[in-house]
């Protein structure tokens, strides 16, 4: 998502010089990120999001989309687009003290 972390997420990725995408749920975390420049773009579907990917991975551009939506319900579509998510993070669980 596009949380406090999440947007340092998506600049660590464009540093390194890679395309990325961050699945977040609430539009008003999206519409800040890309006011403040922490995210390039959104796109409107999933499919959306991989074509602009796949073209800015093949154009050797670092930029960064993102899309609203659940990621409980991107994921499993991604698995069948052949797909796969390279990085996935959730916060830790603020009920249990040990590894989160």
């Amino acid at each position: 998502g596009l949380g406090v972390m999440g947007g340092e997420i998506t600049i660590a990725s464009i540093l390194a010089l890679e395309c990325y995408v961050t699945i977040e749920c609430q539009q008003s975390r999206i519409d800040f990120r890309l006011r403040t420049r922490y995210v390039d773009e959104q796109a409107a579907t999933l499919d959306d999001a991989l074509a602009r990917i796949t073209r800015y991975t093949r154009e050797g551009k670092a930029v960064s989309v993102a899309l609203c939506a659940n990621a409980a319900d991107i994921l499993p579509a991604l698995l069948t687009r052949g797909r796969r998510a390279d990085v996935v993070t959730a916060p830790p669980s603020a009920h249990h003290p040990g590894p989160g």
